[in-house]
């Protein structure tokens, strides 16, 4: 007898009904590993759903597109991005200048 285990539950973000297929498996009896097609065989095929919840796709990439900014809005956002960009081209501007006093420094004398 072939077995399909099947794992169906709930999201836990917004209670819709889901089965996840990524974890679904199609386990072949021997009869149907010969016959070369799953459930090809006298017994049929055994069912198994096992229970499993998880945030489904959709509310998982919602929360990775909004992991790290809570709830700004729109201008908030793109004046935070600004801040920081601008606060980048600033450090880089010191890195390079930086470099230039490094040749300045004095040596420590080996002898």
């Amino acid at each position: 007898m072939c077995r399909m285990l099947t794992f169906s539950g709930a999201c836990s973000r917004c209670a819709g009904s889901f089965t996840w297929t990524d974890l679904s498996q199609r386990l072949s009896c021997l009869e149907a590993k010969n016959a070369g097609i799953f459930g090809h065989c006298r017994r049929g095929i055994l069912t198994e759903e096992h229970p499993f919840d998880q945030t489904c796709d959709l509310c998982a990439a919602e929360m990775e597109a909004d992991e790290g900014y809570g709830d700004m809005e729109e201008e908030e956002f793109q004046a935070a991005q600004a801040a920081v960009a601008a606060a980048s081209k600033r450090k880089g501007k010191k890195a390079v200048s930086s470099g230039h006093d490094s040749k300045r420094q004095k040596r420590q004398r080996t002898s």
